[in-house]
């Protein structure tokens, strides 16, 4: 197979770390290249030399058979190298056919909305959204059709080399599947394609070879046909990961530790109620905008709730404000750290110990010494390194982020522990070390109620399951009965029996 895209022994180092190690990458015509490795393991600068967002590398790159290098990402994109971002770029209020015509060197300089949406509609039809109204403002697609219209709008720069990033990260199930579907059309229509995930099954499902980073270095790429979850988990890790998840352990329990009752969560069709027992891990799974996360916002008091109460602690009552459910012993880990979960641009020290600033200050004073000594516990429970605790928090990888999210809560002792989305962009090992020690703080009495859109992840983790769909609560899925085929039916299309039978007249 010819390559559109190789790189030879790319050094690259920032101070005394060095990111990429005399790493070779290469992706040919027509091919889905998966890129994979843990959190830190030089993934994302590899993608920023890809696409000419670092210019300051070591080593040789060489498209379609020619040296370049690319000191900006405008040169690398008219040269036809296009990234696909975790986050969304589109402009809300702006029609789709006016944000894939936004910039690039084929956009006309005067069009009628007319002309606008039939160049739109091209593209449209090449991600699979040949069904959209190209005038329809941006704001009113589902967050999964936003992501593919950001794919029409890189193809309308006529791309040869197309690299995504976590492009399923924030999606549930049917959305993903649209993206999967999407990518494998490009690489058919001769596309080159990078494609890079924590979720092994995608790996699996759509990529030719597999490239692995670990530490820096890179492995020999490997056809997908060669490898299976376990022995790809061991080139990453460079170890037998023996399981993904700790053990269940039986729910001994009776009376619920937390009870939720009649909560309506803004945004919601109908108020939710389900009860959490102590030493229980309960997944609420749902689809994104299902309403499984705006109950834990509500819980913690992060949203509004229009009614509702909760029952914990041996009192009724709805906490109005985060600080209010910390009082309480409620800790709640948001499924955006970098918007709500951490203070990037302080230490990590003081990410560890700040929702319990009151035991570690005298007179409203705070004492160095005793937030070290709590900092140091929760890091070494959470197994972040004890010596990086000056750090800044925002210079970590992802995967250790969400370890410092999680691990900051120990600092209050909780007794009811929610967490939205607790892996979204965790590396497999790292996704490990996490499901353990919720699994350890459920052993110790605590009350876990995580709310997740992937499917491995609810069916691994939960004791119990409460299913959502569309802003509704559908139904609850006691652990001896949890399958990912129960679970899809109930988020997916729950009333899809009740409406055949109807049909049929029965």
């Amino acid at each position: 197979m010819q390559s559109s895209l190789q790189l030879s022994n790319i050094h690259r180092s920032f101070s005394a770390i060095h990111a990429l190690k005399g790493v070779d990458f290469e992706v040919g015509s027509g091919e889905i290249m998966g890129l994979v490795g843990e959190n830190g393991a030089g993934k994302s600068t590899l993608v920023k030399i890809i696409s000419g967002f670092d210019d300051e590398y070591i080593g040789t790159y060489r498209f379609n058979g020619k040296p370049v290098r690319f000191p900006t990402p405008a040169r690398a994109e008219r040269a036809g190298i296009a990234v696909a971002q975790q986050e969304i770029s589109l402009i809300p209020s702006m029609s789709v056919a006016e944000n894939i015509s936004l910039v690039g060197d084929h956009v006309p300089v005067i069009a009628t909305k007319r002309a606008l949406g039939k160049r739109a509609n091209r593209f449209l039809e090449e991600v699979g959204l040949g069904n959209v109204d190209p005038h329809m403002a941006t704001n009113r697609l589902s967050i999964g059709e936003q992501q593919l219209v950001e794919v029409a709008r890189l193809l309308s720069h006529e791309p040869q080399v197309l690299i995504f990033d976590e492009p399923t990260a924030a999606l549930g199930e049917s959305d993903s599947q649209r993206i999967l579907g999407m990518v494998k059309r490009l690489a058919a229509n001769g596309k080159s394609v990078v494609y890079v995930s924590h979720r092994l099954d995608e790996i699996f499902e759509i990529c030719d070879r597999i490239t692995v980073l670990r530490d820096g270095e890179g492995q020999e790429p490997r056809k997908t046909s060669e490898l299976n979850v376990h022995s790809l988990v061991e080139l990453m890790l460079g170890r037998e990961l023996t399981n993904m998840f700790p053990a269940h352990a039986p729910v001994t329990g009776r009376k619920p530790l937390l009870e939720v009752n009649e909560l309506w969560p803004d945004g919601a069709l109908e108020p939710f109620s389900f009860n959490a027992l102590p030493g229980e891990i309960l997944g609420l799974a749902g689809q994104l905008g299902s309403g499984s996360g705006d109950v834990l916002s509500a819980i913690a008091g992060a949203r509004r709730s229009r009614t509702g109460t909760i029952t914990f602690g041996g009192r009724s009552f709805l906490p109005k404000s985060p600080k209010e459910a910390i009082a309480a012993g409620i800790a709640y880990c948001s499924d955006d750290r970098k918007l709500d979960g951490l203070f990037l641009g302080r230490p990590i020290r003081e990410n560890m110990t700040s929702p319990a600033l009151s035991a570690i200050a005298r007179f409203g004073l705070l004492t160095l010494p005793g937030e070290r000594r709590l900092a140091r516990g929760n890091a070494e429970k959470f197994t972040v390194d004890v010596e990086r605790l000056g750090n800044e928090v925002g210079l970590m990888s992802g995967g250790n982020q969400q370890k410092v999210a999680l691990g900051k809560w120990l600092a209050i002792r909780p007794k009811v522990m929610l967490v939205n989305e607790p892996t979204r962009g965790v590396d497999v090992g790292a996704r490990a070390e996490i499901y353990r020690i919720l699994r350890d703080l459920a052993d110790g009495g605590a009350a876990i109620v995580f709310a997740s859109t992937d499917l491995q992840e609810m069916v691994g983790l939960a004791d119990r399951i409460v299913t959502f769909y569309r802003g509704m609560q559908i139904g609850e899925i006691q652990f001896e009965d949890i399958s990912a085929t129960k679970i899809l039916e109930q988020i997916t299309q729950p009333f899809g029996a009740a409406h055949a039978a109807q049909a049929s007249g029965t």
